[in-house]
């Protein structure tokens, strides 16, 4: 009988470390947490920005994309026809490129754009206008209604049109 208490000694050691370990490691989570920010989420998990916390609305950000044409017409577009195909949800990649005037004005994006606009109509695209609004849907009938215009970014195409 000796030999099983013996032998169960290190296991219950061992169960009391790993709880002091938990116990331990709780509030040093939530110092780091309030002190740099979580890298990830592993108590406090993220909150989803499209599900409403009240009311009948979800809300969310959306990009109002217009080609402007050789000739001054203007066509609606989509951040869906703007990009490639891609295994990452396109909005987030196009926030990233457009999100901002700066990112937008980048040499680089600049030359991305002009090349894929150029699949984009027959006519010459040569500027692209994103407003950014922030938008509500309505949980009841899916209706749609802007409720605030954010941004306004606009990248001009034309020869010669990087800034």
């Amino acid at each position: 009988m000796s030999t099983t208490t013996h032998r169960a000694a290190p296991r219950r050691t061992a169960v009391r470390a790993v709880f002091a370990l938990a116990v331990i490691a709780l509030p040093l989570q939530v110092g780091i947490r309030h002190l740099a920010s979580e890298p990830y989420p592993g108590l406090y998990q993220p909150s989803f920005g499209g599900v409403p916390l009240a009311g009948r609305e979800a809300v969310t950000t959306e990009a109002e994309v217009t080609l402007e044409l050789a000739g001054g017409q203007r066509r609606t577009s989509s951040v869906e026809e703007v990009l490639p195909p891609t295994g990452v949800l396109p909005r987030y990649v196009f926030a990233r490129g457009f999100g901002d005037q700066e990112a937008a004005d980048d040499p680089r994006t600049v030359a991305w754009l002009r090349e894929r606009a150029a699949t984009l109509d027959d006519r010459p695209v040569t500027a692209l206008d994103v407003r950014w609004q922030r938008v509500g849907y309505s949980l009841d009938d899916g209706s749609r209604r802007v409720l605030e215009d954010l941004d306004h970014v606009r990248v001009d195409l034309a020869a010669g049109g990087d800034r």
